[in-house]
């Protein structure tokens, strides 16, 4: 109580001294209008920023930085118009300020750790809550704020004690106890994160988040039907949950019931972070309409593999008559021009722009209505060969290089997914691969994007062995050189990443390691062997609860005698 009686005194000084600092001297006798003192200033400039009247706060206040330019409180005032006008580097450039002037400030301090959450800025957040808790080491709130810091930057070792400690004094125990189950979920310990669920789930039996995260558990646990069961019960509870419909969607489809999962998928439309371009067009969804002599616009999201898979029903939509512009981004653009040359191609960069308006088609359809339509079922899936086109000549330019005239067959290898949110799950390291890489009447070819100097070091002090690695190709940069070059492989064994769906769309026979739980993609769905979407495809599944080892074993045995 005496900290906070002290505090409020020395704001009450600090005010005082700004009225006492006259920006312009009074005048004796004067009837014009006088001018404000700083401290009015001051004053008035709150006025003005509660009233959202953001450009005269600012001018105020920098009119008192010009002329008293070392006072946190108008720094700190700075920051905050800064960030209702969401310029998060001003905010933090202004905070930073206030906080140099007034290092023991601890409303500042927080502020600027709560502005660096607000723009995504995690590891600069956690950085300054670190310092905040220091102060406030019981402060439920603060150690929540710091717990999901480090969970968005994929530290949850460091998050989930944090979210245990604010779980002692929360007001909100659902939810923290919800992200505490999570990060120990990400952790691997999932007896731990089953037991905080089914807390939650004690107290509120209808709080969603722990609804989902136990049926992505149940998921990883295998327990497939329980997890179907528990999103039944997350959509009685609210059938307007857009994250459960979602998940609802991705399981259904893992499942193979997939016209109930197609219908469900456009829920993600309505997720906060959904990258689609679903309201970019005024241009009706298609519903299964007869196409012949119609227009036809195709547009892809996600990642380069999802956007692969998605133009393998382009070739269905042409074959019903229909004259269609496909959507794509950038770097893809060239090889789909290249595989569809009576499509249009636009990027999604052109619909940053105007463009996007002046597009218009009869139907629009994204992966959700085209698979609705001409995938309902496993048995609809065509056995198409392959539907990219490459360079022929490039091709076996490049297979000529590779082969030195040898007998060898040419095997391409990729063991690292870039894919953000399950990289670890689904990537490999490179010395694993020895026994297959060992076996003899091969030459095997990385076909790894991205700089990975230290993974070939590493292949050859661990085993000696090296790969053929060609650094004029560059899939960053040229996607149809690399698809030549995946097209010039015998072979392909790769970890879940794009390389597989560019041989897939190839007709390349590829072999693709699939993870047990998480990071196993949708599209790849519960038990096959095989892929649908990819004839060439064979799918090696590692076994849940196990490493890799076992699966890389199954494929050196397998290539001894393939084909």
């Amino acid at each position: 109580m005496e900290a906070r009686s002290r505090a409020r005194r020395g704001r009450i000084s600090a005010l005082a001294r700004f009225e006492h600092t006259a920006m312009i001297q009074r005048q004796p006798h004067n009837t014009s209008p006088q001018p404000l003192t700083v401290g009015e200033s001051y004053r008035k400039a709150i006025e003005l920023l509660n009233a959202g009247r953001l450009d005269e706060a600012r001018n105020i206040c920098m009119s008192i930085v010009a002329v008293r330019p070392k006072q946190p409180d108008v720094h700190s005032l700075l920051g905050a118009i800064a960030y209702q006008n969401r310029d998060g580097a001003a905010a933090v450039a202004h905070l930073q300020k206030a906080l140099k002037l007034d290092p023991d400030n601890l409303a500042i301090r927080l502020n600027l750790a709560k502005t660096h959450r607000d723009f995504g800025q995690w590891a600069d957040a956690a950085k300054v809550f670190e310092t905040v808790v220091k102060r406030t080491p019981d402060d439920s709130t603060v150690l929540y704020d710091l717990g999901k810091a480090y969970g968005h930057l994929d530290d949850y070792a460091k998050a989930a004690p944090y979210y245990r400690k604010a779980l002692t004094g929360t007001a909100a125990p659902d939810i923290v106890e919800t992200e505490l189950a999570t990060a120990l979920l990400k952790l691997g310990e999932f007896t731990d994160a089953e037991a905080h669920y089914n807390a939650v789930l004690g107290r509120t039996p209808g709080f969603i988040p722990a609804l989902i995260n136990l049926a992505v558990l149940r998921d990883i646990q295998g327990r497939m039907d329980d997890a179907l069961a528990l999103f039944d019960t997350a959509l009685m509870h609210d059938p307007n949950s857009v994250e459960a419909h979602f998940h609802h969607a991705l399981a259904l489809i893992t499942r193979e019931r997939l016209a109930e999962g197609w219908a469900e998928y456009v829920w993600r439309y309505q997720r906060p972070k959904a990258t689609t371009l679903h309201d970019r067009f005024q241009i009706p969804y298609w519903q299964g309409e007869p196409l012949e002599n119609r227009t036809f616009l195709v547009w892809t999201e996600q990642g380069l593999g999802d956007e692969i898979l998605i133009a393998s029903l382009v070739p269905d939509v042409l074959a019903q008559g229909a004259r269609c512009t496909l959507v794509c981004t950038n770097r893809l653009a060239p090889l789909f021009r290249r595989s569809f040359p009576m499509v249009r191609i636009l990027t999604r960069e052109d619909m940053k722009t105007d463009a996007a308006a002046s597009v218009t088609a009869d139907f629009q359809a994204s992966l959700s209505q085209l698979a609705l339509y001409l995938r309902p079922t496993t048995a609809s899936f065509p056995k198409r060969a392959g539907y990219l086109k490459v360079d022929t000549a490039q091709t076996e330019e490049i297979r000529r290089r590779y082969k030195q005239d040898s007998a060898d067959r040419l095997v391409g290898i990729a063991w690292h997914s870039a894919n953000p949110q399950a990289s670890g799950e689904k990537s490999t390291p490179l010395p694993a691969w020895a026994e297959i890489l060992r076996t003899p009447g091969y030459r095997f070819v990385s076909l790894q994007y991205g700089e990975h100097a230290h993974a070939h070091k590493a292949l050859r002090d661990a085993t000696g062995l090296a790969l053929i690695v060609d650094k004029s190709i560059d899939p960053k940069t040229d996607l149809e050189s690399f698809a030549a070059q995946v097209a010039a492989m015998d072979l392909v064994i790769s970890v879940s990443n794009t390389t597989v769906h560019v041989a897939g769309a190839l007709g390349v026979p590829v072999w693709t390691l699939v993870p047990a739980s998480v990071g196993r993609i949708w599209y790849w769905f519960l038990d096959r062997t095989d892929s649908p979407w990819y004839p060439s495809m064979r799918l090696f599944r590692q076994q849940r609860g196990i490493d890799w080892s076992p699966t890389l074993h199954a494929i050196a045995q397998e290539l001894k005698q393939w084909p």
